[in-house]
Order: structure tokens, then sequence, then C-alpha cells
């Protein structure tokens, strides 16, 4: 377990440090908008105003180095060097400051350099020609070599997604495993000694010489011993909706005998409140998973018994509402606060009101194994007073019964 444990720490920490390295790439994103980027790439500059102060001081320190350099260069040369000086701005800065970059360095060259110099009149046809083409060169130029960086950043952005991705499938997968082991472990560790300690209570009783307060005593470790089981049950269901391991087995079951089946196994949980079943006859069959929906009945019989005073009765009623067959269980106890309906079947929930020693889970475990079934649930208070859950399943069409001929 512990090796396990190194490794989910070890992705843990891989996926930290992939997230942050995609926030501090994405991070210059944010200043695109301001510096007049497009396409959504990324600006390595903070601030816009920053980029285009770095234009300008990008024309400025090559227009004192061609002045000092024109008297060993002609004045065509000059305009390569600034090209050239375009070309590296366009690596650091988006393409608004690029824009004044090539602008500033094609009127710089025309007025401090070209013929006549300091002046925009150009002179001769060549240079008004090489000045036109100048500026598209540039422009063309550091264009594309920023479009080019953008497309690299982008790149590196979904690296980092993919990587991240992968990652938090490998932690994922190692969560579901971890899952798996775990509830291995509470299916043997826990349901073992349980099944034991009633098993030792049941034959101590059965010995028949026990004293009053013995009996007691061992009446509870039973009591005991089956609520903690029902507990376990309870964490085991929910792990199994909650990993999707859940396969229910439909076939066509009576309702008449799913609730005689489940009234008989909680018995001995219901004492002192009577229960009133209405099931009338010729109920249809549906398709359900007979254990799935004892299980699902029997949370909401015990939910009853326990959130209501002694000798409440307890009211299940099975009816058929258009194609659709309602299993309802009611109650005559306090019933829902009004604004904990809607959150009744969520799971570890509990209303403020509700009685200590609950886990909140035997209303989730009801509406996961219904609805992994095709139906549905709903709750909500009688207008006489008392709560009123129901299981909603479709009624379908039962298969026809071939007569055997002898």
């Amino acid at each position: 377990m512990s090796e396990q444990t190194h490794q989910n720490a070890a992705l843990a920490a891989d996926s930290s440090q992939s997230g942050a390295a995609g926030e501090h790439r994405a991070g210059p994103g944010s200043s695109l908008a301001g510096s007049g980027g497009t396409n959504g790439s990324p600006v390595p500059m903070g601030s816009s105003w920053l980029q285009y102060g770095l234009a300008l001081m990008t024309f400025a320190g090559v227009s004192l180095l061609n002045l000092w350099l024109q008297q060993w260069i002609g004045y065509q040369a000059i305009a390569l060097l600034y090209l050239l000086a375009v070309v590296l701005l366009a690596l650091f800065v988006s393409r608004g400051p690029i824009l004044l970059g090539t602008a500033l360095t094609a009127l710089g060259w025309n007025f401090l350099f070209a013929p006549p110099r300091y002046s925009f009149h150009i002179g001769s046809f060549y240079d008004k020609m090489m000045c036109a083409m100048y500026f598209v060169v540039a422009l063309v130029v550091g264009q594309l070599t920023a479009l080019l960086r953008a497309q690299r950043a982008a790149e590196r952005q979904r690296e980092a997604r993919t990587r991240e991705a992968e990652i938090n499938s490998r932690l994922l997968a190692e969560s579901e495993r971890l899952g798996r082991t775990l509830l291995n472990s509470v299916s043997h560790e826990l349901r073992t000694p349980i099944a034991a300690i009633t098993s030792a209570a049941s034959s101590l009783r059965a010995s028949g010489a026990l004293s009053a307060a013995q009996q007691n005593l061992t009446g509870e470790i039973e009591s005991a011993a089956a609520r903690l089981n029902r507990v376990v049950q309870s964490l085991l269901s929910a792990a199994r909706l909650q990993s999707g391991q859940l396969r229910p087995k439909l076939d066509w079951c009576d309702i008449s005998e799913l609730v005689k089946v489940t009234l008989r196994g909680v018995e001995g949980l219901l004492a002192g409140h009577p229960v009133q079943k209405q099931i009338p006859a010729g109920i249809p069959l549906v398709r359900a998973d007979f254990v799935l929906m004892e299980q699902a009945l029997a949370n909401l019989v015990i939910n009853a018994a326990t959130h209501t005073p002694p000798e409440t009765p307890i009211q299940v009623e099975a009816r058929v509402e258009e194609a659709t067959l309602v299993l309802e269980v009611a109650d005559r106890g306090p019933g829902l606060p009004p604004d904990q309906i809607d959150r009744a079947f969520d799971l570890f929930h509990r209303a403020p009101t509700a009685r200590p020693g609950g886990t909140g889970l035997g209303l989730a475990i009801v509406k996961g194994f219904v609805e992994a079934q095709g139906g549905s649930v709903r709750a909500g208070n009688r207008p006489q007073g008392g709560a009123v859950f129901c299981i909603c399943l479709p009624v379908a069409e039962p298969p026809e019964l071939q007569e055997e001929t002898l």
C-alpha cells in the first residue's frame, strides 16, 4: 500500500508541475488582448505599452547605428539593417508593435538616409520602389515571424494540456484501482469479523445457559452487529454506484412478492411500527433486479422507522399511474424540511433535524439502484403530515407464457 501511495504522490506532484507550467505558458496570453495580438497567440511581453516602447527603442538604436555605419556602407544596405531589426523585433512583440516598427524604419530610412536626406521627398523612381518594397517585405516578414512564434507557443500549450490530461488519466486510473482495493479490503476485513460476531452471539444465545442480563447483552451484540453489517453493505453499495460497477440483472418481478420478502427481512427493525400494505390484486409485473429492489425498498422502510416516533404506522402502497408503477413508502412522522426535499437523495446528505447515528447513504443508494434499472425516485410531504418516498418503474408488456402440451 505504501508503494501505491508513493506512486500517487509522484503522479500528483507531476500534475502540479505540469499545471504550473501550463499556467506560466498561458499567462502571457492574458495581455494579448491589450497588445494587439490575434489568433490567441501568447505574447511574452507583459504590457502592450512596453511592446510599443520596445519598438520605438529598437528604431532609435538601429537608426543611431546606421548613422555611424553610413560612412562605410550605402543607404541601400542600411535598409537591410532596418529589415533585420524588424525581423528580430517580431520575435518578441505582437503584430501592433511590429506594424509600428515597420512604419518607423521605412520612414526613418527615407528621412535620414535616402537622398535627398532630411526630407520625406524621394528623388529617384528606384528609391521610391525600394521604399515601397521595403515596407511590404518588412511588414510581411515581421507578421509571418510573429505568426510562426504564435503557432509554436500554441503547440507548447497543446503539449502541456495533453501531458496534463495524460497525468489526470493516470491519476484517475490509479484512484479507481485504489478504490477497488479498498472495496475488497472492506469486504473481507470487515464483513468477515461481523459474520463471526453474529455467529458467536447466536451460538451463545442458543446455549440456553444465560441469565436475563446476559440475554439482553447478547441481543445488544446481535443488534449492533446487524447495524454494522448494514453500514458496511451501504458503503459497498455506494462504492459500486460511484465506480460504475453496478450491473442490474433485470427480470420480471412480482411486486407483491417483493414487498413480502422485504418486510420479512426488516421485521426485526420495525418493532413498534405497524406496517400497512396496500397492494391491489392484478398489479402488473415489472422488469427489475429483485435483489436491488429489495434493498432499495428496505432502505425506505428502515428510513421511515428511524425518523418517526414509536408506534407510528408505516404505509407501503403499490399502484399504476399511466405507464408507471409507483411503489410508495409513507409515514406519519415530522416530515421533511421544505428546503431539504430536493437534496433528500444526495450522497451523505442528512437533514439538520435528522436523528444522530445515520450515514446519509440509504436514500442515495435507493436513487442509484432505481435509476440503474431505468426508474426514478421522488420525495415529498403528505398533506396530513409525514414524509412520502416513491419508487417509479416503467411498466412494460409482460411476455406471453406458452402452455406446455403433454
